[in-house]
């Protein structure tokens, strides 16, 4: 199969009190050329330095995106945007990953938004 290298928007929340802000960075990947939109598990996490998001101290400054919805991006043609959530460096749900909290409450019936 032929792959074709793609451009995917990861989009997350920062540590940032008392309201979070949106970050985003840009990875290209190869992706096989018969997926038309990708699911979240055929995008690799990636990590980020969290002492720039106020998600860690410099000294343990690791993060890791995981992404949990992906959409076409509509500025950019055949390119997509990843939500992700953030877990911290030993592959846990980060403290300021408050989406991991949704599970304890019935969201799962809402067809929008991340706590899909």
């Amino acid at each position: 199969m032929t792959k074709i290298k793609t451009k995917v928007e990861y989009i997350w929340l920062d540590g940032t009190k008392p309201e979070q802000t949106l970050r985003s960075k840009t990875k290209i990947i190869d992706l096989e050329s018969t997926i038309t939109t990708p699911k979240p598990e055929d995008l690799p996490e990636w990590s980020f330095y969290g002492s720039s998001t106020q998600q860690a101290v410099g000294n343990n400054s690791d993060c890791i995106l995981r992404p949990v919805r992906v959409y076409p991006d509509p500025q950019r043609v055949g390119s997509y945007l990843a939500l992700c959530e953030v877990l911290n460096e030993k592959g846990m749900s980060h403290k300021t990953n408050e989406r991991a909290e949704l599970e304890d409450i019935d969201f799962h019936r809402h067809q929008e938004g991340w706590c899909l």
